[in-house]
Protein backbone atom coordinates (compact mmCIF):
# COMPACT_ATOMS: atom_id res chain seq x y z
CA UNK A 1 0.00 0.00 0.00
CA UNK A 2 1.34 3.73 -0.53
CA UNK A 3 2.72 5.57 1.50
CA UNK A 4 0.39 8.84 2.19
CA UNK A 5 1.71 12.11 3.33
CA UNK A 6 -0.91 14.19 4.57
CA UNK A 7 -1.39 17.67 4.48
CA UNK A 8 -3.35 20.16 6.60
CA UNK A 9 -3.43 23.40 7.19
CA UNK A 10 -3.43 23.28 11.21
CA UNK A 11 -3.13 20.40 13.83
CA UNK A 12 -5.08 19.60 15.40
CA UNK A 13 -8.23 21.53 15.87
CA UNK A 14 -11.17 20.40 18.07
CA UNK A 15 -14.11 20.92 15.74
CA UNK A 16 -12.42 19.01 12.71
CA UNK A 17 -12.62 15.49 13.94
CA UNK A 18 -13.01 14.16 10.86
CA UNK A 19 -9.18 14.60 10.06
CA UNK A 20 -7.98 12.36 12.75
CA UNK A 21 -10.82 9.68 12.00
CA UNK A 22 -9.76 9.53 8.39
CA UNK A 23 -6.19 9.39 9.00
CA UNK A 24 -6.42 6.70 11.70
CA UNK A 25 -8.95 4.39 9.59
CA UNK A 26 -6.42 4.67 6.31
CA UNK A 27 -3.97 4.10 8.57
CA UNK A 28 -6.12 0.56 9.14
CA UNK A 29 -5.82 -0.23 5.72
CA UNK A 30 -2.51 -0.47 6.20
CA UNK A 31 -1.12 2.71 4.64
CA UNK A 32 1.86 4.33 6.26
CA UNK A 33 1.03 7.90 6.88
CA UNK A 34 3.23 11.06 7.80
CA UNK A 35 1.43 14.01 8.79
CA UNK A 36 2.06 17.92 7.93
CA UNK A 37 1.13 21.39 8.26
CA UNK A 38 1.71 24.83 8.36
CA UNK A 39 1.15 25.34 12.70
CA UNK A 40 1.10 23.06 15.63
CA UNK A 41 -1.98 23.83 17.42
CA UNK A 42 -1.53 24.42 21.05
CA UNK A 43 -5.41 24.84 21.89
CA UNK A 44 -7.45 21.73 23.81
CA UNK A 45 -7.83 19.04 21.18
CA UNK A 46 -9.42 15.70 20.96
CA UNK A 47 -7.01 12.97 22.84
CA UNK A 48 -6.49 10.93 19.54
CA UNK A 49 -5.38 13.67 17.94
CA UNK A 50 -3.19 14.56 20.25
CA UNK A 51 -1.55 11.19 19.17
CA UNK A 52 -1.00 11.45 15.96
CA UNK A 53 0.23 15.21 16.59
CA UNK A 54 3.08 13.56 18.18
CA UNK A 55 4.64 12.72 14.92
CA UNK A 56 3.49 16.00 12.86
CA UNK A 57 5.65 17.99 11.11
CA UNK A 58 6.05 21.88 11.22
CA UNK A 59 6.88 22.86 6.87
CA UNK A 60 8.23 25.78 8.16
CA UNK A 61 10.84 24.28 10.98
CA UNK A 62 12.29 22.42 7.67
CA UNK A 63 15.78 23.41 6.67
CA UNK A 64 17.45 25.56 3.74
CA UNK A 65 19.81 23.11 1.96
CA UNK A 66 16.69 20.46 2.44
CA UNK A 67 14.15 22.89 0.90
CA UNK A 68 16.50 23.79 -1.76
CA UNK A 69 17.05 20.21 -2.73
CA UNK A 70 13.87 19.77 -4.97
CA UNK A 71 14.20 23.26 -6.67
CA UNK A 72 17.83 22.08 -7.83
CA UNK A 73 17.13 17.89 -8.37
CA UNK A 74 15.41 18.04 -11.45
CA UNK A 75 14.63 21.00 -14.31
CA UNK A 76 11.92 19.25 -15.52
CA UNK A 77 10.26 18.73 -12.19
CA UNK A 78 10.31 22.42 -11.64
CA UNK A 79 9.46 23.56 -14.47
CA UNK A 80 6.35 22.07 -14.00
CA UNK A 81 5.93 23.19 -10.53
CA UNK A 82 6.55 26.72 -11.69
CA UNK A 83 3.79 26.21 -14.30
CA UNK A 84 1.04 26.13 -11.56
CA UNK A 85 3.03 28.55 -9.31
CA UNK A 86 2.67 30.93 -11.88
CA UNK A 87 -1.14 29.93 -12.94
CA UNK A 88 -2.63 30.28 -9.62
CA UNK A 89 -3.19 34.32 -7.97
CA UNK A 90 -4.30 33.05 -4.58
CA UNK A 91 -0.95 32.96 -2.92
CA UNK A 92 2.68 34.96 -3.39
CA UNK A 93 4.54 32.78 -5.94
CA UNK A 94 7.69 32.82 -4.05
CA UNK A 95 6.50 31.64 -1.08
CA UNK A 96 4.26 29.01 -2.67
CA UNK A 97 7.46 27.52 -4.37
CA UNK A 98 9.61 27.51 -1.26
CA UNK A 99 6.75 25.90 0.82
CA UNK A 100 5.77 23.49 -1.74
CA UNK A 101 9.94 22.69 -1.57
CA UNK A 102 9.22 22.24 1.87
CA UNK A 103 7.14 19.76 1.75
CA UNK A 104 8.60 17.75 -1.66
CA UNK A 105 12.04 17.41 0.40
CA UNK A 106 10.70 15.77 3.55
CA UNK A 107 7.64 13.68 0.97
CA UNK A 108 11.44 12.68 -0.88
CA UNK A 109 13.25 11.99 2.39
CA UNK A 110 10.38 10.11 3.79
CA UNK A 111 9.63 7.81 0.55
CA UNK A 112 5.93 9.08 0.58
CA UNK A 113 4.52 8.08 -2.91
CA UNK A 114 1.29 9.97 -2.56
CA UNK A 115 0.06 13.71 -1.18
CA UNK A 116 -3.53 14.25 0.19
CA UNK A 117 -4.35 17.82 1.21
CA UNK A 118 -7.26 18.58 3.29
CA UNK A 119 -9.08 21.86 2.20
CA UNK A 120 -9.30 23.02 -1.26
CA UNK A 121 -6.98 26.19 0.10
CA UNK A 122 -3.10 26.78 0.44
CA UNK A 123 -2.86 23.64 1.66
CA UNK A 124 -3.43 22.70 -1.29
CA UNK A 125 -1.69 24.61 -3.49
CA UNK A 126 0.97 23.77 -1.41
CA UNK A 127 0.34 20.08 -1.78
CA UNK A 128 0.09 20.52 -5.69
CA UNK A 129 3.59 21.74 -5.79
CA UNK A 130 5.45 19.39 -3.95
CA UNK A 131 3.94 16.73 -5.52
CA UNK A 132 5.68 18.19 -9.28
CA UNK A 133 8.53 19.00 -7.26
CA UNK A 134 9.04 15.16 -5.61
CA UNK A 135 7.40 13.02 -8.84
CA UNK A 136 4.57 11.32 -6.73
CA UNK A 137 0.33 11.89 -6.97
CA UNK A 138 -2.12 14.69 -5.31
CA UNK A 139 -5.37 14.50 -4.28
CA UNK A 140 -7.42 16.82 -1.74
CA UNK A 141 -10.68 16.72 0.15
CA UNK A 142 -12.58 19.99 -0.44
CA UNK A 143 -14.86 21.38 2.60
CA UNK A 144 -18.21 23.94 2.22
CA UNK A 145 -15.83 26.42 3.33
CA UNK A 146 -13.16 26.50 0.12
CA UNK A 147 -16.15 25.97 -2.35
CA UNK A 148 -18.84 28.46 -1.22
CA UNK A 149 -17.16 30.85 0.77
CA UNK A 150 -13.83 31.65 -0.33
CA UNK A 151 -12.89 29.44 -3.63
CA UNK A 152 -9.07 30.06 -4.26
CA UNK A 153 -8.06 28.94 -7.79
CA UNK A 154 -10.51 25.76 -7.06
CA UNK A 155 -10.66 25.47 -10.82
CA UNK A 156 -7.32 25.30 -11.53
CA UNK A 157 -6.51 23.09 -8.45
CA UNK A 158 -9.31 20.61 -9.01
CA UNK A 159 -7.80 20.20 -12.76
CA UNK A 160 -3.81 19.77 -11.42
CA UNK A 161 -4.87 16.90 -9.01
CA UNK A 162 -4.86 13.61 -9.87
CA UNK A 163 -8.35 13.80 -8.19
CA UNK A 164 -10.42 15.61 -5.90
CA UNK A 165 -12.59 14.34 -3.03
CA UNK A 166 -16.36 15.75 -2.65
CA UNK A 167 -18.05 14.78 1.19
CA UNK A 168 -21.14 14.87 -0.89
CA UNK A 169 -23.15 14.38 -3.97
CA UNK A 170 -24.13 18.11 -4.58
CA UNK A 171 -20.18 19.18 -3.63
CA UNK A 172 -19.28 16.55 -6.05
CA UNK A 173 -21.59 18.20 -8.79
CA UNK A 174 -20.44 22.12 -8.03
CA UNK A 175 -16.74 20.77 -8.15
CA UNK A 176 -17.46 18.95 -11.67
CA UNK A 177 -19.17 22.36 -12.35
CA UNK A 178 -16.19 24.20 -11.85
CA UNK A 179 -14.07 21.72 -14.11
CA UNK A 180 -15.48 19.67 -16.19
CA UNK A 181 -12.05 17.90 -16.65
CA UNK A 182 -11.35 17.18 -12.93
CA UNK A 183 -11.41 13.74 -11.52
CA UNK A 184 -14.17 14.03 -8.37
CA UNK A 185 -15.09 11.14 -6.21
CA UNK A 186 -17.77 10.98 -3.31
CA UNK A 187 -15.72 10.09 0.06
CA UNK A 188 -18.60 10.66 2.91
CA UNK A 189 -17.64 11.87 6.47
CA UNK A 190 -17.96 9.00 8.13
CA UNK A 191 -17.56 7.75 11.81
CA UNK A 192 -15.85 5.19 13.63
CA UNK A 193 -18.08 3.76 16.18
CA UNK A 194 -15.08 1.65 17.89
CA UNK A 195 -14.84 4.88 19.75
CA UNK A 196 -17.83 4.24 21.71
CA UNK A 197 -16.82 3.16 25.25
CA UNK A 198 -20.18 4.03 27.26
CA UNK A 199 -22.94 1.57 28.11
CA UNK A 200 -24.74 3.71 29.45
CA UNK A 201 -28.72 3.06 28.89
CA UNK A 202 -30.85 5.57 26.88
CA UNK A 203 -33.97 7.03 29.05
CA UNK A 204 -35.15 9.31 26.48
CA UNK A 205 -37.45 11.69 29.19
CA UNK A 206 -35.23 13.86 30.29
CA UNK A 207 -36.76 16.89 28.53
CA UNK A 208 -33.62 18.44 27.73
CA UNK A 209 -32.19 19.36 23.89
CA UNK A 210 -28.69 18.75 22.83
CA UNK A 211 -26.98 21.33 20.56
CA UNK A 212 -23.46 20.07 19.31
CA UNK A 213 -21.15 22.03 17.06
CA UNK A 214 -19.17 25.22 15.84
CA UNK A 215 -20.87 28.67 16.83
CA UNK A 216 -20.85 29.89 13.47
CA UNK A 217 -22.88 31.27 10.63
CA UNK A 218 -23.93 28.29 8.83
CA UNK A 219 -25.24 26.51 11.99
CA UNK A 220 -28.13 28.72 12.28
CA UNK A 221 -28.11 28.75 16.43
CA UNK A 222 -29.63 32.27 16.15
CA UNK A 223 -33.11 30.78 14.46
CA UNK A 224 -32.62 27.50 17.17
CA UNK A 225 -32.65 29.99 20.12
CA UNK A 226 -35.80 32.26 18.61
CA UNK A 227 -37.03 28.74 17.78
CA UNK A 228 -36.87 28.03 21.99
CA UNK A 229 -38.40 31.49 22.53
CA UNK A 230 -41.33 31.03 20.55
CA UNK A 231 -42.39 27.28 22.55
CA UNK A 232 -44.58 27.82 25.10
CA UNK A 233 -42.71 27.92 28.52
CA UNK A 234 -44.63 25.58 30.14
CA UNK A 235 -43.43 22.69 27.82
CA UNK A 236 -40.06 24.47 26.53
CA UNK A 237 -37.06 21.54 26.98
CA UNK A 238 -33.81 22.38 28.29
CA UNK A 239 -31.02 23.00 26.30
CA UNK A 240 -27.35 22.54 26.33
CA UNK A 241 -25.15 24.26 23.70
CA UNK A 242 -21.68 22.13 23.62
CA UNK A 243 -19.50 24.18 21.22
CA UNK A 244 -17.67 27.53 20.97
CA UNK A 245 -17.16 29.92 17.96
CA UNK A 246 -17.11 33.33 16.28
CA UNK A 247 -20.70 33.77 17.36
CA UNK A 248 -21.17 32.81 20.93
CA UNK A 249 -20.38 35.95 22.71
CA UNK A 250 -24.19 37.72 20.11
CA UNK A 251 -25.74 34.31 20.59
CA UNK A 252 -25.16 34.72 24.86
CA UNK A 253 -26.94 38.24 24.14
CA UNK A 254 -29.36 37.09 21.78
CA UNK A 255 -30.39 34.56 24.93
CA UNK A 256 -30.47 36.90 27.36
CA UNK A 257 -32.43 39.45 25.48
CA UNK A 258 -34.95 36.69 24.60
CA UNK A 259 -35.30 35.94 28.67
CA UNK A 260 -34.08 32.38 27.56
CA UNK A 261 -31.29 31.74 30.42
CA UNK A 262 -33.81 29.83 32.57
CA UNK A 263 -33.62 26.99 29.44
CA UNK A 264 -30.63 27.51 27.71
CA UNK A 265 -27.00 26.03 29.12
CA UNK A 266 -23.54 27.44 27.17
CA UNK A 267 -20.73 24.43 27.70
CA UNK A 268 -18.39 25.38 25.56
CA UNK A 269 -16.02 23.06 23.40
CA UNK A 270 -15.54 19.66 24.48
CA UNK A 271 -13.93 16.67 23.63
CA UNK A 272 -15.09 14.21 21.06
CA UNK A 273 -15.35 11.69 24.69
CA UNK A 274 -17.89 14.02 26.08
CA UNK A 275 -20.82 12.60 23.92
CA UNK A 276 -19.59 9.50 25.04
CA UNK A 277 -20.12 9.98 28.50
CA UNK A 278 -22.89 12.43 28.38
CA UNK A 279 -25.38 11.62 25.32
CA UNK A 280 -27.73 9.84 27.42
CA UNK A 281 -28.93 12.70 29.21
CA UNK A 282 -30.82 14.05 25.78
CA UNK A 283 -33.85 13.38 24.50
CA UNK A 284 -32.83 14.58 21.20
CA UNK A 285 -29.82 16.59 19.46
CA UNK A 286 -31.01 19.27 17.39
CA UNK A 287 -29.13 20.54 14.29
CA UNK A 288 -30.65 23.85 12.79
CA UNK A 289 -28.01 24.26 10.07
CA UNK A 290 -28.50 27.10 7.35
CA UNK A 291 -27.53 28.35 3.89
CA UNK A 292 -25.72 32.36 4.80
CA UNK A 293 -26.89 34.88 2.79
CA UNK A 294 -23.74 34.68 0.62
CA UNK A 295 -24.38 30.76 0.02
CA UNK A 296 -22.30 29.17 2.86
CA UNK A 297 -23.25 25.45 3.46
CA UNK A 298 -22.31 23.10 6.06
CA UNK A 299 -21.85 19.90 3.26
CA UNK A 300 -21.58 16.52 4.60
CA UNK A 301 -22.66 17.59 9.11
CA UNK A 302 -20.81 15.22 10.71
CA UNK A 303 -22.74 15.94 14.22
CA UNK A 304 -25.61 14.07 12.44
CA UNK A 305 -24.12 10.62 12.13
CA UNK A 306 -22.15 11.08 15.84
CA UNK A 307 -25.55 11.35 16.79
CA UNK A 308 -26.81 8.31 15.58
CA UNK A 309 -24.03 6.33 16.63
CA UNK A 310 -25.21 7.22 20.36
CA UNK A 311 -28.54 6.58 19.28
CA UNK A 312 -30.12 9.94 19.60
CA UNK A 313 -32.96 11.32 17.63
CA UNK A 314 -32.11 14.19 15.27
CA UNK A 315 -34.06 17.31 14.56
CA UNK A 316 -32.81 18.91 11.45
CA UNK A 317 -33.41 20.77 8.87
CA UNK A 318 -34.04 20.63 5.18
CA UNK A 319 -30.74 22.16 3.79
CA UNK A 320 -29.21 20.48 1.09
CA UNK A 321 -26.71 18.23 2.74
CA UNK A 322 -29.29 17.00 5.28
CA UNK A 323 -31.44 16.16 2.70
CA UNK A 324 -28.92 14.03 0.58
CA UNK A 325 -27.87 12.98 3.83
CA UNK A 326 -31.26 11.40 5.19
CA UNK A 327 -33.62 10.95 2.92
CA UNK A 328 -34.35 7.99 -0.07
CA UNK A 329 -34.91 8.24 -3.75
CA UNK A 330 -38.29 8.66 -2.95
CA UNK A 331 -37.52 11.63 -0.91
CA UNK A 332 -38.95 10.18 2.57
CA UNK A 333 -36.64 9.86 5.70
CA UNK A 334 -36.26 6.74 8.00
CA UNK A 335 -38.02 7.48 11.32
CA UNK A 336 -35.30 8.33 13.30
CA UNK A 337 -36.02 12.06 13.91
CA UNK A 338 -37.62 14.93 12.55
CA UNK A 339 -36.36 17.20 9.00
CA UNK A 340 -38.10 20.72 9.42
CA UNK A 341 -37.79 24.05 7.25
CA UNK A 342 -33.97 25.68 6.87
CA UNK A 343 -33.76 29.55 8.72
CA UNK A 344 -37.61 29.28 9.77
CA UNK A 345 -37.73 29.26 13.94
CA UNK A 346 -41.77 28.61 13.89
CA UNK A 347 -41.14 24.94 11.95
CA UNK A 348 -38.40 24.64 14.49
CA UNK A 349 -40.47 25.66 17.52
CA UNK A 350 -42.87 23.13 16.44
CA UNK A 351 -40.53 20.43 15.74
CA UNK A 352 -39.22 20.71 19.36
CA UNK A 353 -42.35 20.68 20.97
CA UNK A 354 -42.88 17.58 18.84
CA UNK A 355 -39.57 15.72 19.39
CA UNK A 356 -39.78 16.70 23.29
CA UNK A 357 -43.55 15.74 23.99
CA UNK A 358 -43.06 11.88 21.72
CA UNK A 359 -42.86 9.00 24.41
CA UNK A 360 -39.45 7.69 25.42
CA UNK A 361 -40.76 4.37 23.34
CA UNK A 362 -40.96 6.07 19.92
CA UNK A 363 -37.76 8.05 20.72
CA UNK A 364 -36.01 4.86 21.16
CA UNK A 365 -37.16 3.25 17.85
CA UNK A 366 -36.15 6.41 16.55
CA UNK A 367 -32.47 5.63 17.87
CA UNK A 368 -32.28 2.73 17.16
CA UNK A 369 -33.16 3.36 13.49
CA UNK A 370 -30.57 6.35 13.49
CA UNK A 371 -27.93 3.24 15.02
CA UNK A 372 -29.19 0.75 11.89
CA UNK A 373 -28.70 3.86 8.84
CA UNK A 374 -25.54 4.51 10.38
CA UNK A 375 -24.09 1.18 10.16
CA UNK A 376 -25.49 1.02 6.39
CA UNK A 377 -24.13 4.26 5.32
CA UNK A 378 -21.45 6.25 7.44
CA UNK A 379 -18.98 4.41 8.62
CA UNK A 380 -15.41 5.57 8.26
CA UNK A 381 -13.89 2.41 7.31
CA UNK A 382 -16.21 1.77 4.70
CA UNK A 383 -15.73 5.57 3.32
CA UNK A 384 -12.02 5.08 3.41
CA UNK A 385 -12.12 2.33 1.22
CA UNK A 386 -12.63 4.60 -1.23
CA UNK A 387 -10.01 7.12 -0.77
CA UNK A 388 -7.47 4.05 -0.69
CA UNK A 389 -9.04 2.83 -3.55
CA UNK A 390 -8.18 5.92 -5.50
CA UNK A 391 -4.71 6.80 -4.33
CA UNK A 392 -3.55 3.13 -5.28
CA UNK A 393 -4.85 3.54 -8.74
CA UNK A 394 -3.47 7.14 -8.81
CA UNK A 395 0.35 7.26 -11.81
CA UNK A 396 1.97 9.91 -10.97
CA UNK A 397 3.65 9.47 -14.57
CA UNK A 398 0.33 10.38 -16.67
CA UNK A 399 -0.23 13.02 -14.24
CA UNK A 400 3.63 14.79 -15.00
CA UNK A 401 2.41 14.32 -18.52
CA UNK A 402 -0.71 16.19 -18.62
CA UNK A 403 0.53 18.89 -16.20
CA UNK A 404 3.44 19.78 -19.08
CA UNK A 405 0.46 20.44 -21.54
Amino acid sequence: MKKIAYLISAFPVMSETFVGNEIRAIQRLNHDVELFSFEHKSEPAQSLDIVLAKQLIILAEVGFVDTLHPILHSPIALQSAMQFVNQQQGLPKRSLLWYGAKLASQVIRKGCQHIHAHFGLASTATAIVAARLANVSVSFTCHGYDIYRTPADLALKLSSANFAVAVSDIMKRDMQELSTDANVIRVRCGVDITQINSNKVMRYDSKKLLYLGRLSETKGVNVLLDAMAIVNADIRPQLDIVGDGPLREDLEKQCQHLNLTPWVRFLGAKPATWLDQHHDHYQCLVAPFVVTPAGVKDTGPLVLKEAMMYRLPILTTDMDACQEMLLDEQGQMPILGKMVAADNPFSLAAGIALMTNKPPHELKAMGETGAAFLEQHFLIDQQVKILSQAIESCHQEAFHANSMV
